[in-house]
């Protein structure tokens, strides 16, 4: 847009520059052409400047995004900032230190011996595969409700099913509490909902009733959003003068369904981040993802994941 400008100024202060011989004879013509170029030239090196450093912007997004699978918040990753960062302003004990998990109920997972997932109480990650032909909405919304009612913080990532599905299926009176402990990664509206008011209402309405939603539309933009939900929730933790990082589960819903605006290394690239990061932060993942995913992402997700839970013809079964 702005290099687009600069072409039309400069068009114009050519036509200027090719008046003004013809108008010599005219004082008040050229002294008004005169001033034109002026400003033309003005508004001609002020867009320039501002189309480069804008394109710069745009290639530095686009490095970002590649190479630390963040839409913002990499500048302090990169050298020398990276350097600067790590030895003068990064403090560990937020990210080290959380507290511990009492024992986890697990009733979520209904037929599934909960006794051999509390090795999940320190962090790990939890592959649920779903039959195609089976909902599993119920699961997924007893999953959030039981995390926040044990004592997690939760981000909910959805790229599959509109936000607002789970949202109206929360009573009123259990909104206050949820809320504040939720944080709802929307990657379907931004793919879908395109300018659909009554969408845009309603999670307004949500917001309003406490709800956070952060926006995303691919894999460095969910990444970006997490860090973002990172900070929110150490806010949360300062307001509940916790002495300790409130212990946090990540939900990742049909994540797959992003790959069709992007690629399968990217998911792959990105799955194999959070698995890693989010077990080492003491995090619980839990991952969804249909059956019928391709059969190399979803021997990779297997091999990754601690634990492997099937969803079929509404049965549930541990298969790792």
């Amino acid at each position: 847009m702005f290099q687009l400008i600069t072409l039309v100024c400069c068009s114009i202060l050519l036509l200027v520059d090719w008046l003004q011989p013809i108008f010599t004879k005219s004082t008040k013509i050229t002294s008004i052409l005169s001033l034109s170029k002026n400003l033309l030239t003005f508004f001609l090196i002020a867009f320039f400047i501002v189309s480069w450093l804008v394109l710069c912007k745009i290639f530095y997004t686009i490095y970002g995004s590649l190479y630390h699978l963040r839409k913002k918040r990499f500048i302090k990753y990169t050298k020398p900032f990276a350097w600067i960062y790590e030895k003068f302003f990064h403090k560990t004990f937020y990210e080290t230190n959380y507290r511990d998990r009492n024992p986890l109920a697990f009733n979520s997972f209904p037929g599934v011996d909960a006794s051999k997932l509390q090795f999940l109480c320190k962090g790990g990650t939890i592959l649920l595969l779903y039959n195609d032909t089976d909902d599993y909405t119920n699961i997924l919304y007893d999953f959030v409700k039981e995390s926040i009612s044990e004592g997690d913080t939760v981000d909910f990532i959805t790229t599959y099913k509109s936000p607002l599905e789970f949202c109206r299926s929360i009573n009123e009176s259990d909104i206050s509490k949820i809320a504040k402990k939720l944080s709802i990664i929307d990657c379907f509206s931004p793919h879908y909902s395109f300018d659909d008011k009554v969408t845009k209402f309603e999670k307004r309405d949500y917001t309003l009733k406490g709800f956070k939603f952060f926006n995303a539309e691919s894999f460095a933009e969910i990444h970006t959003a997490a860090n973002d939900s990172w900070y929110r929730f150490r806010k949360v933790c300062k307001e509940e003068e916790n002495a300790y990082r409130i212990p946090h589960r990540t939900i990742y819903d049909s994540l797959s369904s992003l790959i069709r605006f992007s690629s399968n290394e990217q998911y792959l690239l990105f799955i194999r981040h959070v698995i890693s990061s989010e077990k080492s932060y003491g995090m619980i993942s839990l991952i969804i993802e249909p059956m019928s995913l391709e059969k190399d992402l979803k021997y990779d997700l297997i091999h990754s994941s601690d634990v492997v839970i099937e969803y079929k013809n509404k049965t549930l079964t541990q298969r790792k």
